[in-house]
């Protein structure tokens, strides 16, 4: 194994026992919220987001998958990324709109990832190496990201401008908090998928991704979840009536 190789694995370990560490300090403060059901909720969304992709990075790091198989290393970092992105449609957007997260939502989001699974390690266990072919599954991803994307920010402009009509305590910060947390959240997954897909076995490239970026992110986004227990009170009453009134 080159330097290049072990600091790439190590980089992975570090990430994923970050996020290990990340996932259980946010389970270890879920006591105190557990009667703000859907906060509640999104914490533990955000502590599966972090379990899945500690668990992404190990198998990344052990198998060397992107060295001896690299559409298998697309794969799973498609599998990974897509759970994340599930998470953040089912944990985030009900913190704007409560009545977002329903059984039809649940099951046509499980559906589409099935689906997404079987064809990308199809494609994986028919070529060993990427080609126009093996990316086709993963435009399924794109299409999910790229729907949900859209709902995301109706529901955001939406909400938001009444949020800051009915000024309830906090709730300005939390709106910032949202749009900006989501931007990052939406940029990062999007854009690095892309980078795995055009450049499967491109080493050099997400080292550097894996240990400074990745890691940043997840710490941002577990502070911002934890700073909103602070205003959920707020942000839970001022949702829950933009929601009543939208009813109308």
């Amino acid at each position: 194994m080159d330097n290049l190789s072990l600091l790439y694995k190590l980089a992975l370990i570090i990430g994923a026992i970050a996020n290990l560490f990340m996932a259980a300090s946010l389970l270890a403060g879920q006591k105190p919220y557990r009667k703000y059901v859907i906060y509640s909720r999104a914490r533990q969304f955000t502590i599966l987001w972090l379990a899945a992709f500690a668990l992404g990075y190990l198998i990344h790091a052990f198998l060397e998958l992107r060295v001896i198989w690299p559409t298998a290393a697309t794969a799973v970092t498609v599998s990974y990324f897509h759970i994340g992105a599930i998470c953040f449609c089912w944990g985030y957007i009900p913190l704007l709109n409560p009545d977002y997260l329903t059984r039809r939502i649940a099951v046509r989001d499980t559906v589409i990832y099935a689906i997404e699974l079987i064809s990308c390690w199809t494609m994986a266990f028919i070529w060993k190496e990427q080609n126009i072919y093996t990316a086709l599954p993963f435009l399924l991803f794109f299409g999910y990201c790229a729907f949900n994307v859209v709902v995301f920010y109706k529901t955001f402009h939406r909400v938001s401008f009444r949020l800051l009509m009915m000024s309830y305590g906090n709730v300005r910060g939390f709106v910032r908090w949202m749009q900006l947390s989501c931007d990052i959240i939406i940029f990062f997954g999007i854009f690095l998928v892309a980078l795995v897909l055009l450049f499967p076995n491109a080493i050099r490239l997400f080292t550097p991704i894996e240990a400074i970026a990745g890691i940043g992110l997840f710490a941002y986004i577990v502070r911002s979840i934890s700073r909103y227990g602070k205003v959920v009170e707020d942000a839970t009453r001022a949702t829950e009536n933009v929601a009543e009134f939208n009813k109308k």
